[in-house]
């Protein structure tokens, strides 16, 4: 137990979690497009193991092969199938880094830092170096919801809590400011932070086919996740 123990402290004093300065917006901006990025693997084998996809690439191969003759040709036309769908998934991904930069992450302090707006971003940094992030702000999609947004840790630096620890802490400050619901929208492919979302009390209430083109080729979704702030938030907070 006391090793238990132990190795938990050592894992929390490896991180620390601070509010957003001007001075971190290229590394946040970096952390984000690496972090979207890194799905590009997971969702590629998620939408091959779709029996419909499975299925198209199969007739593609017999089609092939029964007009050439050759079974070379019908390899080659399955490869471009594949291909096709790598491109589709890495266009994707594209557009939401160029949507987020865009967007909230174009001017951070606007978007978060006014201390007259509820809204917040916060960073996690090990050893001085920024790892993670999170951020809360008004809901654009729901009217009287607040987003959970940009949460972040970069692969190297998970399981360690760290984004447990950021989202608590957006989560607290929710509280802290009247907020009664919060709501966050996360891919098909991340099924870690689905189980972190699960822990902290989140439902998933719906999902959705992004409304782009790739999107639609690949059949990519998107969860939206929702929380009501009061009596929950402030058990997890207290038993952790």
């Amino acid at each position: 137990m006391c090793v238990c123990i132990g190795n938990t402290l050592k894992a929390m004093m490896e991180y620390s979690l601070r509010e957003y300065r001007d001075s971190d917006y290229a590394v946040v901006r970096e952390v984000y497009s690496t972090g979207f990025r890194e799905h590009s693997g997971a969702i590629f084998v998620m939408v091959l193991r779709r029996l419909r996809v499975q299925a198209v690439l199969f007739a593609v191969f017999l089609a092939l092969l029964e007009l050439s003759g050759s079974l070379l040709t019908a390899m080659l036309g399955v490869s471009g199938g594949l291909l096709a769908i790598r491109v589709s998934v890495q266009c994707l991904l594209e557009q939401g880094v160029r949507l987020g930069l865009s967007e909230d992450l174009q001017n951070i302090r606007a978007s978060y830092m006014d201390p007259s707006r509820v809204a917040r971003f916060w960073v996690a940094e090990v050893q001085g170096i920024l790892v993670g992030t999170v951020a809360i702000l008004p809901c654009v999609e729901e009217r009287g919801a607040w987003e959970l947004k940009r949460i972040t840790v970069l692969k190297r630096s998970r399981g360690r809590g760290i984004g447990k620890a950021l989202c608590q802490t957006a989560m607290e400050f929710a509280a802290n400011h009247g907020v009664e619901r919060v709501v966050l929208f996360t891919s098909m492919a991340q099924s870690d932070a689905h189980r972190l979302y699960d822990s902290l009390g989140f439902k998933k209430e719906t999902e959705f086919v992004w409304p782009s083109l790739p999107a639609r080729l690949v059949n990519f979704l998107v969860y939206k996740y929702a929380y009501k702030v009061g009596v929950r938030t402030e058990q997890m907070l207290i038993s952790n």
